[in-house]
């Protein structure tokens, strides 16, 4: 007995590991999503529980995107502007040479598949277009390459890059700002107060670098164009071939904000660029001693936020607030106040205040106070009068049930005098 219990354990021990998973060897290994620091700093297990970017497109202006696992289901045949003005291949077909474009894909909307890693926005579409063959780049491709990304009517187009201006570029930037997309694109890795092209172009949504401490880092170019920060350090990504590796840069920021421009444009897709990018700017994490809607030159308007944006109600201005003559940003609206009547005016001088006007009642006329009054007195008589119905109802429903009684007790007693009748 004991011999053939043995067998049967050794069996079991043997059925049981033929069904367990391959050993991972360290060479294979890749990051896990809980090794992704900026995810739990953007609070995006939260996000998510919102919208995961789903009926978003990306247009990611950069050297292509290898189709890994973590990415491939999100990937769109995109475009090659690598040789010149015309397209010559799909962008997630054609080599990614540095393994840049791949990384940003990867952290905007990575699925995480497999022991992949994930995106800001895991459900989103990344509409890869190559503009370069090698590190460094064309401006004159680069042109192309935006124009096509609007032509497929992408709502966020990322450039973690940076070249020289061109008037082609520049014209480039403003159709796509025109056509209500958001760009976003890296302030630079030069640690000087000097934001490169294209984030220094009007609109753009510039971004610098934070460490886990929220402390910019020391390589991120700075300057009046940023409008925001995000992480930038220490960042867990992939190469075109699937190895795991560490990075950081403006490149990575813009990627974390790009992601942040999509969940917002995925959970109100009746806004506008120009408002997507006010709610992000003014529900930032504020940094650097900046409060209220201050800016400066290190952190823009401070951290992105995504949870946070996804908090608050519709702008009013719809315009983008980075371009010259837009209005003013204004303090963020709680999300209620989105579908609630106009704001009440206020006094000259008042301060304001975000809060819906109906939350502060003010001081009652003398009218009002009379009419309160009649109002009060006719709710306590027709109180009085619905608590004396219940009364009366109460005594009716009391003689009636005492009737029945009596009845059925006659009843019974008649019945059992019958013989060999049983009651049931």
């Amino acid at each position: 007995m004991s011999h053939r219990l043995g067998s049967l354990m050794g069996v079991c021990g043997m059925a049981a590991l033929a069904f367990m998973p391959p050993t991972v060897r360290a060479d294979d290994a890749v990051p896990k999503p809980a090794a992704q620091w900026p995810l739990t700093y953007l609070k995006a297990d939260q996000v998510w529980q919102h919208t995961k970017g789903a009926g978003v497109t990306v247009g990611l202006v950069d050297s292509g995107v290898a189709p890994l696992g973590d990415t491939r289901d999100n990937l769109l045949p995109g475009a090659d502007f690598s040789l010149g003005p015309d397209s010559t291949g799909i962008a997630h077909v054609d080599t990614d040479t540095d393994s840049h474009g791949t990384t940003m894909a990867v952290l905007i909307a990575g699925t995480g598949d497999g022991d992949g890693l994930h995106g800001v926005a895991p459900e989103a579409k990344i509409l890869p277009v190559r503009m370069q063959q090698a590190t460094g780049s064309d401006p004159v491709h680069i042109a192309d390459a935006i124009k096509y990304a609007v032509a497929q009517h992408v709502k966020v187009i990322n450039m973690s890059l940076g070249t020289a201006d061109t008037p082609g570029m520049a014209a480039a930037v403003k159709q796509a700002e025109a056509a209500d997309i958001v760009v976003v694109a890296a302030a630079g890795n030069y640690g000087t107060e000097h934001v490169i092209i294209p984030a220094a172009y009007p609109g753009v949504v510039a971004v610098g670098a934070i460490d886990d401490s929220g402390n910019r880092w020391s390589g991120s170019s700075y300057g009046p164009q940023v409008a925001l920060t995000a992480p930038g350090v220490g960042i867990p990504v992939e190469d075109t071939n699937g190895v795991p590796k560490t990075v950081k840069g403006t490149s990575e920021a813009s990627a974390y904000v790009t992601g942040s421009v999509v969940v917002v444009r995925a959970m109100h897709p009746d806004w506008t660029a120009g408002q997507t990018i006010r709610a992000l700017l003014a529900s930032a994490t504020k940094a650097g001693g900046a409060a209220g809607l201050q800016r400066n030159n290190t952190y823009g308007y401070g951290i992105v936020n995504p949870l946070a944006a996804l908090s608050v109600g519709a702008p009013v201005a719809k315009d983008n607030p980075l371009l010259p003559g837009a209005a003013p940003l204004a303090p963020p609206l709680p999300a209620a106040a989105a579908t609630s009547a106009a704001p009440a005016p206020t006094t000259s001088g008042a301060a304001h205040s975000s809060a819906p006007a109906a939350s502060t009642p003010g001081p009652m006329t003398t009218e009002a106070l009379k009419d309160s009054s009649k109002a009060a007195a006719a709710t306590k008589g027709g109180l009085l009068s619905s608590r004396r119905n219940k009364v009366l109802a109460a005594c009716a429903g009391a003689a009636v049930l005492g009737l029945v009684l009596l009845l059925l007790n006659g009843s019974l007693k008649r019945r059992a005098q019958r013989k060999n009748r049983v009651w049931h």
